[in-house]
């Protein structure tokens, strides 16, 4: 083990490397190549509640395990080196647990998380709309007070799990009210109208929906916390999300490097192996040197989280960074393999390259981290 690796943290890794070979790698491919429609994978879902992968980090009095948030950072490296969709599916559990965890009443927590935690429920953070994704505060779903509940109508897009969710943390406008707020929301009711969408490009072993939301009604104890505070929620939770993003970005360089180095040293062209071309020597420098980067950056920052100081600037520039730096590994890898990383059959650089790309999307562009990390450091 190497001396600079947390004990914890190798203890993660051995473990995920087992439930990788044993549940991951027999049924990986078939997640990605799926045809159309595409089914949510709630089998392997609910062995990632049951190995407690889902609520690692979350308090044991809720049905988690009580690990910090290092440790589950690292959880979420591993499963992305392995199979990053699957490092996806648990990530969008934690992450659709937390404002609950964070900021809702004992008795919604006590109602919620032990289920969300052990994978039997599968909860869905559902904030993007179809015009409010980086402007996320311009939502147009609205909730209108009712006697003893609200009813809610509007629509919600590029939602993960939101094709299958049990349970939604529902932010929205209150009628008459100037500010975001949130709510708890059970799914299983006909105004809550969900869909599948089509030709992911990656992740696509974790599946994302569409919402219509027509009449819903929700209870009023169900609000999340206080009014108009749903933005702060929101935020405050997509501090953290964007720190597990940069962790996938990290398990993604790393598979990308490693299998450069093992094909480079096999694959000989021009009576020695490509590995003994400098040009190949040095995108492997380079990918070695951006990845180290990252996932230092990474590291810095779930740290500063477990110590309970505040993140929102360097929980941008870990996920801005890693996530690019991921981009520039699995170009760099595809470069190196050549026709064997474009055609899929042959390996796994292919997969790579594709799901790596909506890293740089989804928890807030790349442009909206440089708006954060400008606002930080700049000033408002």
């Amino acid at each position: 083990m190497d001396k600079n690796i947390d004990p914890r943290q190798q203890a993660v890794r051995d473990a995920v490397k087992e439930f990788a070979e044993k549940e991951i790698y027999p049924v990986s491919e078939q997640l990605d190549r799926m045809a159309e429609p595409r089914k949510f994978p709630m089998d392997l879902y609910r062995k990632l509640g049951e190995a407690g992968y889902i609520g690692y980090c979350m308090p044991k009095e809720l049905g988690g395990l009580g690990k910090s948030h290092l440790e589950f950072i690292t959880l979420i490296e591993e499963l992305c080196y392995h199979d990053a969709g699957v490092g996806l599916l648990c990530a969008v559990g934690e992450l659709a647990t937390q404002p609950i965890i964070n900021f809702a009443s004992d008795e919604l927590k006590k109602k919620y998380v032990p289920d969300c935690a052990t994978g039997k429920r599968v909860p869905a953070f559902v904030l993007t709309e179809p015009n409010a994704g980086s402007d996320a505060a311009n939502q147009s779903t609205e909730a209108v007070a009712n006697g003893d509940h609200y009813v809610v109508n509007g629509e919600k897009i590029f939602i993960m799990h939101g094709d299958v969710a049990d349970i939604g943390v529902l932010f929205c406008k209150v009628k008459d009210q100037p500010k975001l707020s949130t709510f708890i929301v059970e799914t299983d009711q006909p105004g809550w109208q969900k869909r599948t969408l089509k030709n992911k490009m990656g992740m696509r072993a974790a599946t994302t929906g569409g919402i219509i939301l027509k009449d819903v009604k929700v209870p009023k104890e169900n609000l999340l916390g206080e009014f108009g505070k749903g933005f702060r929620y929101a935020m405050g939770t997509l501090d953290s999300a964007r720190i597990g993003v940069a962790a996938q970005g990290v398990g993604i360089a790393q598979r990308a490097l490693d299998e450069s180095v093992a094909y480079s040293k096999k694959r000989v062209a021009f009576g020695a192996p490509i590995a003994k071309l400098q040009a190949i020597q040095w995108m492997i420098a380079d990918m070695a040197t951006r990845l180290e980067a990252a996932r230092c950056l990474t590291y810095k920052a779930v740290t500063m989280q477990d110590k309970g100081e505040r993140i929102s600037l360097v929980a941008s520039m870990a996920k801005l960074y890693a996530s690019e730096a991921a981009g520039f590994c699995v170009d760099r890898a595809m470069q190196i393999h050549a026709g064997y990383g474009f055609i899929g059959e042959f390996s796994v650089i292919e997969k790579l390259y594709r799901d790596q790309r909506v890293l740089e999307i989804y928890e807030g562009t790349s442009e909206v981290q440089r708006l954060v990390i400008a606002g930080n450091v700049i000033g408002r």
